[in-house]
């Protein structure tokens, strides 16, 4: 076997154990042609364009979906095909490309609260209501992030094997592997994009944890307890230092992993349903 051949297999092999928080292996329930249907927008922020996906009443008041990194807003095909709806209609549902993935431009935006204020101008008031953020594993923490900078403008956050807790914030040997500067030359830019989120992971984790006590709105926080690359001791660190949320209810998923918007869509769509049944 030639070197170049046994390196390609090597790039190969590390995108494929690469398996970091929000990794987008699975994939959505809905058909290609529902999801090409599905409405594509964008604003501009001071990170550049933000793209994203919307469904659902405009009039209505929003759920936002954030997904984990690497990955995009396709992450929420299923949510925004059929939207989470109650008597009086289909809420309108927006997905986003974070910034450095999807259509939302190409340089990585590391910091939580650029990424946060990316998101900002999302936060409409309709019917009286902001909207719901619903974020998974990275989307975590940066809707905790939003939700602490802006408390007068989310209704409340779903956090979804959310990735909080500085502590649990350590980087595998392949991951640093795969940040060297030879393997980052063959990366495909979201992974490589993703590499450089987690590399500042745990600094964004230890800036965030101080503003965790402003956020005020209810918290819902779904979790699997066989969570391998997100662990689930992240859930007691939230509970420990979401001082002043409104409630904070657990959902604890019995023997479950990391890829609850794929496999317990009818758990977080429940969850999306008891905070609109509880206004």
């Amino acid at each position: 076997m030639s070197s170049a051949m046994s390196f390609a297999l090597l790039i190969g092999a590390l995108c494929a154990a690469l398996i970091i928080p929000g990794c987008a292996l699975p994939i959505p329930a809905a058909s290609r042609s529902e999801i090409r249907a599905i409405e594509r927008a964008s604003i501009t922020t001071p990170s550049g364009d933000l793209s994203y996906l919307r469904a659902g009443d405009p009039a209505r008041p929003r759920i936002i979906y954030i997904h984990g990194t690497p990955g995009n807003a396709y992450a929420w095909a299923d949510f925004l095909v059929e939207p989470v709806a109650d008597a009086a209609g289909p809420f309108e549902s927006i997905a986003i490309d974070r910034p450095g993935f999807g259509h939302s431009g190409r340089k990585a935006v590391v910091s939580f609260k650029d990424q946060a204020d990316a998101i900002v101008p999302l936060l409409v008031e309709r019917e009286g209501q902001w909207p719901i953020l619903v974020g998974h594993s990275l989307g975590g923490p940066i809707i905790a992030r939003l939700a602490a900078e802006h408390p007068d403008k989310v209704r409340a956050l779903i956090i979804v094997g959310g990735s909080l807790d500085p502590a649990l914030e350590n980087a595998s040997l392949l991951q640093r592997t795969a940040q060297t500067s030879l393997v980052r030359f063959f990366m495909p830019l979201a992974l490589d994009n993703s590499l450089q989120e987690l590399k500042a992971a745990r600094i964004q984790t230890e800036e965030l944890a101080p503003t965790l006590a402003a956020i005020r709105c209810p918290v819902i926080i779904i979790h699997g307890t066989k969570d391998k690359l997100v662990p689930y001791a992240n859930v007691a660190y939230m509970q420990r230092t979401l001082t002043n949320a409104a409630s904070i209810h657990i959902i604890s998923l019995d023997k479950k992993g990391h890829f609850s918007p794929w496999e317990d869509q009818d758990v977080i769509r429940h969850a999306i349903e008891t905070l609109v049944g509880g206004d």
